[in-house]
Formats: C-alpha cells, structure tokens, sequence
C-alpha cells in the first residue's frame, strides 16, 4: 500500500519469506548456543556466556537497525527511512534508476539474509535489500544503492515523474 503525506509518497520495504526465515532461524540458533553456554560450560559458562550474549544481541539490534522500512519519494528528495535513521538522497544527484532482476547478492560485508541483506555489495553498492524479487538499483553521482521496494515499477515511475532529468 503507498500513503500519501502532503506531497510525499511512501513506499513500504517488506521483508520477503525467505528472509523472515534466515532471521527466525538465526535468532532460534543463537537462543539455543546462548542456553547451551549457560547451561552444560560450568566452568566459564556465565562469563562466556555473558560475553557471547552481548555480541549477539548487539549485532541482531545492528541488522535490526540498519534494515529499510519504507522509501519515501519528496518534491526534493528520496529518503530511505530505517528504524534507526535514513539516508536522504537529493533528487539531483540520482543519476540512474534501474529495476533489477532476482539475484544473490555477492556481500563483501554485512548480512546475509538477517532482516535482509544489508552492507556493501561487491560491485561497491550500499544494499538495503528486503526481498530479491523487487529490487532496484539507485546511481547517485557519489554512491550507487540496491534497495528493495513492495512495487518497485511504481516506486521508479513516480522518481521519473517527480526529476525529470533521471533517464
């Protein structure tokens, strides 16, 4: 569903089944090594535990924090709202949109299908993607973006219609 808000379109990120899975499987994973940890090492076990517990739950706050919400198109600007954050990215400066067709995502860095898969991309592009079905790929004259969006056709339309100068 795109709403609208006094001259703003938004553009909802939905995670597709197989990430939802990758996630419910990891944390389930991590539940259980965080259990075994406190439970059968006697001897370390509620310091490593410890230890182990805050580096997980760190991280799943971080992939958490860092996955795409929604995309919200502006008279001037493209923001890419995340739980803790956006990226805004003026309307001047995107250069190329592109659809992109169902992939794998080679990641030199960030995850791998926990709350998407986010990080950098081999061809050096910031991945903020939810699901690999509706991707699109963002070319600003400084960074290239993949994100992922529930109706991407309509999200580059409406990008299109709002800078007139993007091809």
């Amino acid at each position: 569903m795109i709403k609208e808000k006094l001259n703003m379109k938004i553009y909802p990120s939905k995670s597709s089944f197989s990430v939802k899975l990758i996630t419910i499987g990891v944390i389930l994973c991590m539940g259980i090594l965080i259990f075994t940890l406190f439970t059968f090492n006697e001897r370390n076990g509620i310091m490593s535990g410890i230890a182990i517990s805050v580096i997980i739950f760190g991280l799943l706050i971080y992939f958490y924090g860092n996955s795409l919400n929604e995309i919200i198109v502006d008279e001037r600007k493209l923001i890419l709202k995340k739980p803790f954050g956006k990226i805004e990215i003026p309307l001047s400066e995107i250069i190329k949109i592109e659809r992109l067709e169902y992939s794998n995502l080679s990641m030199t860095y960030g995850s791998k299908g926990v709350f998407g898969y986010m990080g950098n991309t081999m061809d050096d592009s910031i991945s903020l993607v939810k699901d690999r079905k509706n991707m699109m790929r963002i070319i600003t004259s400084e960074k290239k973006y993949t994100i992922s969006a529930n109706r991407p056709t309509e999200l580059i339309s409406n990008l299109k219609e709002v800078a007139q100068h993007i091809i």
